[in-house]
């Protein structure tokens, strides 16, 4: 596997994973008639906004196998004074899930923060509902540390998780760890 920075050539396939990715996991927690068109355009327009200018407390790591994207994750760096970098999508394609590929994508956005901000931990927001989700960030050190509603893509509330890690370097599998 490797893993190189996106670019603002890479909106589309950011675009094309997070749609692909959120059909499949979100099936029944956004708006069907959502999933099912207007998330392409909105994702399309999303990324291409995001990585049409850099910014320096961002980045979005592309996980590929033998040239074929499998996966993303985008952290914002220190994003929030108590929680820290927010780790704002991880994604991993439907039929690549289960293989580690989300592990090393969450270890490389930890690795990013430990590197760009040393002493801030990592959060990220998970659906409530997101059963496979959750169990994948306590499995990997995630501490459950708040519930709240947030506006859904799509329309509606959501229940949704806040996971936190106050050292990045838990958040990588036991094997990466340093």
């Amino acid at each position: 596997m490797r893993m190189r920075i996106a670019t603002a050539a890479d909106g589309p396939l950011l675009a094309h994973l997070h749609t692909a990715s959120w059909r499949s996991a979100y099936r029944a927690i956004l708006d069907p008639g959502f999933l099912a068109g207007p998330i392409e355009q909105e994702r399309l327009s999303l990324w291409a906004a995001r990585l049409a200018q850099a910014h320096p407390h961002e980045t979005a790591i592309i996980a590929e196998i033998a040239d074929e994207p499998i996966g993303f994750v985008c952290a914002v760096g220190a994003e929030d004074a108590r929680w820290g970098t927010l780790i704002d999508n991880l994604h991993v394609l439907p039929g690549a899930k289960g293989r580690g590929w989300g592990t090393a994508l969450l270890g490389a956005a930890a690795e990013w923060s430990l590197s760009a901000y040393p002493n801030s931990g990592i959060y990220l927001w998970c659906f409530e509902q997101n059963e496979p989700a959750r169990r994948f960030y306590e499995r990997r050190g995630g501490v459950l540390v708040e519930r709240s509603m947030h506006e859904a893509p799509g329309g509606g509330e959501r229940p949704v998780l806040r996971f936190h890690w106050p050292d990045p370097a838990m958040a990588f599998s036991p094997a990466d760890r340093r």
